[in-house]
């Protein structure tokens, strides 16, 4: 999980990351993706969408487990890097 950093949003720490595209249809692709990843698990990420670049933020708000940064959301954040390297293959 490299790459990955700590940060916090509403007072709750998460991990984030900025993926880079060179297109913005990939990038909307991207989105796309982790929104059927977050939907499937009932778990939701901070996604924020520019042109050539979508920033994704995992943690748990509350939870049986508590909040912060569980096992889930480093789980959904190697699944990302993986979404990452499918759709960002070059272009042909």
């Amino acid at each position: 999980m490299s790459e990955w950093i700590s940060c916090q949003y509403d007072n709750i720490d998460h991990i984030e990351k900025t993926f880079v595209f060179k297109k913005y249809s990939r990038a909307l692709a991207f989105c796309n993706a982790i929104a059927c990843l977050a939907e499937a698990h009932i778990h939701h990420p901070r996604i924020v969408i520019e042109w050539g670049r979508v920033s994704v933020a995992w943690g748990t708000h509350q939870s049986d487990e508590g909040s912060g940064v569980l096992a889930i959301d480093k789980a959904l954040a190697q699944r990302c890097d993986a979404l990452y390297e499918q759709l960002n293959l070059p272009l042909s």
